[in-house]
């Protein structure tokens, strides 16, 4: 699938702007099961009674105003400088976008299926066995109730799929491609790739950094092996992300992040959850081979979409 390509210093568009800010409003309370999940496991009483809704629902709305700003101000970056997104563009202006939405798809979750594969391995070759001793010295145990419901995660995957997409890509990335496309751009206004791709390194190392979070909830020492396992394994979906963003669309890097996430915090849950062994075996097996089937399919629909665009081309003498 080729690059979609935006037009670069775009006007600003109050219905993609809309969209946007209604995909972020449930996204951010989509968060709440699995937030509230992770504290009362390290709380001596319910989050709830010790906060109040009211504070909660303070919190949720601060948190939607900070992310509407901060997104509109990326998509006001991002039109400058060709980013953005275009297929929410394509359906609001009625244009055909320039690829299909069933290709984007297909990438994303190629994209997903191998950074949660690049994961795994981190963690069990590197990560795992030191933090395992650490964790032996120091008698740190994680309490089984830490462990979020399946359905818990697939909330947390729309909203960290939504909300930390519009903050590290659209804004994030857009604000530091648009400084370095003051210096190094193209005849259109574009910025190097060079530029985009340090933007994208600084901001996966902070979307890295930003779920550090999680690690003080769960009362874990911030040492040096810590803090680089945290950085390293969420920082490497940060760059997939990014590279989705300007090479296809926010939409793709959003769904990517989404499908990672569903990976992580539902499938491998669903697969290992059952307590009789049997039960276990076939949950890991049906978790494995939902996961081969769609990313055959997801090769497949590359494969005939690039026929297509090559079809296309040569009948039209390109």
């Amino acid at each position: 699938m080729k690059k979609i390509v935006l037009a670069a210093k775009r006007p600003w568009n109050w219905k993609v702007f809309l969209v946007l800010v209604g995909l972020i409003i449930p996204a951010a309370f989509a968060i709440l099961p699995f937030a509230l999940n992770l504290q009362n496991a390290y709380s001596d009483t319910d989050v709830t009674v010790s906060l109040g809704w009211e504070t909660i629902l303070l919190d949720r709305l601060v948190n939607i105003l900070l992310i509407v700003v901060l997104g509109g101000i990326g998509l006001a970056l991002a039109n400058r400088i060709g980013l953005g997104m275009p297929f929410v563009e394509g359906w609001i202006k009625r244009e055909p976008v320039p690829h299909r939405f069933r290709s984007a798809t297909a990438i994303a979750w190629i994209t997903a299926v191998g950074v949660v594969l690049l994961i795994l391995f981190l963690q069990i070759a590197v990560f795992g066995p030191p933090m395992q001793t650490m964790f032996d010295e120091q008698g740190i145990e994680i309490p089984e109730e830490a462990s979020a419901p399946p359905q818990y995660g697939f909330l947390a995957a729309i909203s960290a799929g939504i909300t930390e997409e519009t903050l590290f890509r659209l804004f994030g990335l857009s604000l530091l491609g648009w400084l370095g496309g003051l210096l190094f751009h193209d005849s259109e206004g574009r910025p190097k790739l060079a530029v985009l791709w340090t933007a994208n390194l600084l901001f996966a190392i902070a979307f890295g950094a930003a779920h550090l979070l999680n690690v003080a909830i769960m009362e874990l020492p911030l040492n040096a092996l810590i803090v680089t396992r945290t950085i390293v394994l969420n920082g490497i979906a940060g760059v997939a992300f990014g590279w989705l963003f300007w090479t296809f669309g926010l939409e793709s890097s959003m769904l990517s992040h989404f499908l990672l996430d569903v990976i992580i915090y539902t499938l491998i849950p669903l697969a290992t959850m059952p307590e009789n062994e049997t039960a276990r075996y076939l949950a890991i097996a049906g978790v494995v081979a939902l996961v081969l089937l769609t990313l055959v399919w997801a090769l497949r629909t590359l494969i005939t979409e690039n026929r297509k665009y090559s079809t296309d081309n040569e009948l039209k003498g390109v």
